[in-house]
C-alpha cells in the first residue's frame, strides 16, 4: 500500500485477509470431495460394489465450499454484475451505486441468511438431526452450520466493500494494493 491509502482503505484491506484466508481454506474442501467422487467410480464400476456415502458426501462438500468461498469470491469480484453502464461511470459515481447496493440489498439479506441460517443450525444440532433421504444418514449439523458462517464470512466482506466504497467517494479513486502485500 502507498502512504496516500486512507485509513478506511487500510481496514478494508484488514477485513479482505479474512476472505482470503476463508476462500484458501474452503479450498481444500476440493481434495476429499474429489478423493470420494474417485473411489465412488472406482468401487461401482470396477468392483460393483457402489457406496451409501459418497453422493451425501459430495453434495456436503461441494456445498460447503460454494457457500464458505463467496466471501471470497466478493473479495476478488468474481460475483456476477452487469456492467454495461457501470464500467463508463466515474470511480466515485460506481462506489456510490455499490455502496446503495450494500446498504439496499447485499448486507439486509445477508444478514438473514445468517439469522435463518443459524436457526436452522441450532434446530439441527439440538435435535441430532439427520439427512432422512439417505440411507447412510449422516448428521446434518456440521453441513447446516456453513449457513452462518458463510453468512459472518460475507458481512464482514460486505463491510470491506463498503470501506472502500467510502474511500473512493472521499478519493475518487478506487484504493489499490500491490499483490506481494495482500488482496487485489
Amino acid at each position: 500500500m502507498n502512504s496516500a491509502t486512507s485509513g478506511l482503505a487500510r481496514a478494508a484491506f484488514r477485513l479482505d485477509r479474512i476472505a482470503v484466508w476463508s476462500g484458501r481454506l474452503a479450498c481444500w474442501m476440493l481434495v476429499p470431495m474429489i478423493l470420494g467422487l474417485t473411489y465412488e467410480v472406482v468401487a461401482r464400476y470396477v468392483f460393483n460394489a457402489p457406496t451409501i456415502w459418497a453422493y451425501d458426501t459430495t453434495f456436503m462438500f461441494y456445498g460447503s465450499f460454494f457457500m464458505l468461498g463467496a466471501a471470497f469470491t466478493l473479495q476478488r469480484k468474481g460475483h456476477v454484475r452487469t456492467d454495461s453502464l457501470y464500467a463508463d461511470w466515474s470511480p466515485r459515481t460506481q462506489a456510490i451505486v455499490d455502496l446503495i447496493g450494500y446498504f439496499a440489498f447485499f448486507l439486509p439479506l445477508v444478514a438473514v441468511f445468517l439469522f435463518t441460517g443459524w436457526g436452522y443450525f441450532v434446530k439441527a444440532y439440538t435435535i441430532n438431526e439427520t439427512f432422512v433421504t439417505s440411507a447412510w444418514q449422516p448428521i446434518t449439523w456440521p453441513f447446516k452450520l456453513v449457513m452462518p458462517v458463510s453468512g459472518a464470512l460475507l458481512l464482514v466482506q460486505g463491510a470491506s466493500e463498503c470501506l472502500k466504497c467510502l474511500h473512493t467517494v472521499r478519493a475518487g479513486r478506487w484504493p489499490q494494493v500491490h499483490h506481494s502485500e495482500g488482496p487485489a
